[in-house]
């Protein structure tokens, strides 16, 4: 019974709090990568650039004349065009996830111990309190 009640309210809290920053920097770092590559991957669909650069130069609805090729080229510059901002801005978002995913305990730790010690400079934000 002592056994289970150590291992229960001593040991498992404190190796949990001592296995927390190995494990979100090793496996909750793939996952949380893995999560955005998926995220990324589904954002640009492949077929879109293909099958816009391959038909870049034909006309829209078949309409072959002059006006309704250049139309359709036009179109599709800007369709492609929105696809490739759409993409860096889903990439840049993507980065500074992954760069505040990384950043995020150590300015937790650091709050921590400037509210513990009262004798901090703030150095990222003033105290709200």
């Amino acid at each position: 019974m002592g056994l289970i009640i150590f291992k229960n309210f001593i040991f498992d809290p404190i190796f949990t709090i001592l296995y927390f920053p190995v494990w979100w920097y090793s496996l909750g770092f793939l996952k949380f990568f893995n999560f955005l590559k998926k995220n990324i991957k589904e954002v640009s669909c492949p077929f879109v650039f293909k099958i816009l650069i391959a038909n870049l130069f034909k006309p829209m609805y078949g309409d072959w004349s002059r006006e309704g090729r250049i139309i359709s080229f036009f179109m599709r510059i800007i369709h492609l065009s929105w696809q490739i901002f759409k993409i860096v801005i889903f990439l840049i978002i993507s980065l500074v996830l992954l760069i505040g995913y990384l950043f995020l305990p150590l300015l937790i730790f650091y709050e921590i111990i400037c509210h513990l010690d009262n004798s901090c400079r703030y150095f990222f934000f003033p105290p709200i309190i």
